[in-house]
């Protein structure tokens, strides 16, 4: 008498091997999910330091302008050299802070600490993304910047800022809305994100 042979047919084979492959795509799945949602995280993380610190350097220009005894609104030239303000003839400021101006900061240059420029509005978000994108710098082993200089790695990152009035204070412009904006791109990926504070005229109290 001859033993019967226990196997799997075709139908069953195929069906487990359908459900081996569904598992495993599940888990690739949720794999590409979480370092997805792992990267988009990271970047608003960077965006808003990026937005941030274009504020700051906001407030930090307004305090160095007392201290350095210019008016407090004043876009300094890229001039190291000199340390002496004439009130005749002032050899710092370049521009001054002021409604609808647009503001590409520099963090670092040969000369100065900060290389402030000033720029018209661009409303194309490809365009205003190829003007103000951000570059890594690393000069030494410890000391990296980032700034506008494409001679450096290029960021997903660009950034400006605009300077508004607030519309109900008086034409002097002595409170100014301050804009960061900071602009992502990468691939089909795009957004914006915006940072918004004020900055005013102040004196210390003696």
């Amino acid at each position: 008498m001859m033993k019967r042979i226990k196997a799997f047919t075709l139908i069953e084979t195929i069906f487990t091997i359908v459900i081996f492959c569904v598992g495993i795509l599940t888990v690739l799945f949720w794999l590409s999910q979480t370092l997805r949602n792992k990267d988009y995280a990271n970047t608003q993380i960077k965006s808003a330091f990026f937005a941030r610190e274009g504020i700051e350097l906001m407030f930090n220009l307004r305090d160095a302008n007392y201290h350095k005894k210019l008016p407090w609104n004043c876009i300094f030239k890229p001039v190291s050299s000199l340390s002496k303000y004439d009130e005749e003839d002032n050899p710092f400021c370049d521009d001054y802070f002021k409604k609808w101006t647009v503001l590409k900061i520099s963090i670092w240059s040969w000369n100065n600490y900060v290389d402030v420029k000033k720029w018209n509005p661009i409303n194309d978000f490809d365009t205003a993304f190829e003007e103000y994108q951000i570059y890594y710098h690393t000069w030494t082993t410890n000391w990296f910047v980032y700034n506008y200089k494409n001679d450096g790695e290029p960021t997903w990152f660009a950034r400006y800022i605009v300077i508004d009035t607030v519309t109900w204070v008086n034409k002097d412009d002595k409170l100014l809305k301050i804009e960061s904006h900071v602009l992502y791109q990468r691939w089909a990926l795009t957004w914006e994100k915006v940072m918004e504070t004020f900055i005013g005229n102040y004196e210390f109290k003696q």
